[in-house]
């Protein structure tokens, strides 16, 4: 998961350093609701979440463990981690989807 913010002057996202799991954490971590990023103010409620993509590097470490195996190996290891990768994916969209409704209403 990675956090974001749309930059008001041309609407671009600019991807945060910081994680967490709620906007409540996120004012924790900032010490306010208000964050300065870049040359403007944010709400910390102007913060969203995204997924990563983590499938294509799990199926490809899949695949290359597999390699060991021969071609039976590589088809098997690719899609065990698929399967990782697809578990993973899931598991980052669930927690995307939990920091998006989210709100930070402490004053």
């Amino acid at each position: 998961m990675r956090l974001y913010v749309l930059d008001k002057s041309d609407g671009t996202k600019i991807h945060l350093k910081q994680s967490a799991s709620s906007r409540q954490e996120l004012v924790q971590i900032f010490g306010s609701r208000k964050v300065n990023i870049g040359n403007h103010v944010y709400d910390i409620n102007d913060i969203s979440a995204e997924a990563s993509e983590n499938a294509a590097p799990a199926m490809a470490l899949g695949g290359v463990v597999g390699v060991l195996g021969g071609i039976p190996g590589v088809i098997i290891g690719g899609i065990i981690g698929a399967l990782l990768g697809k578990n993973a994916d899931d598991e980052d969209k669930a927690k995307v989807e939990q920091f998006n409704r989210t709100t930070a209403d402490v004053y």
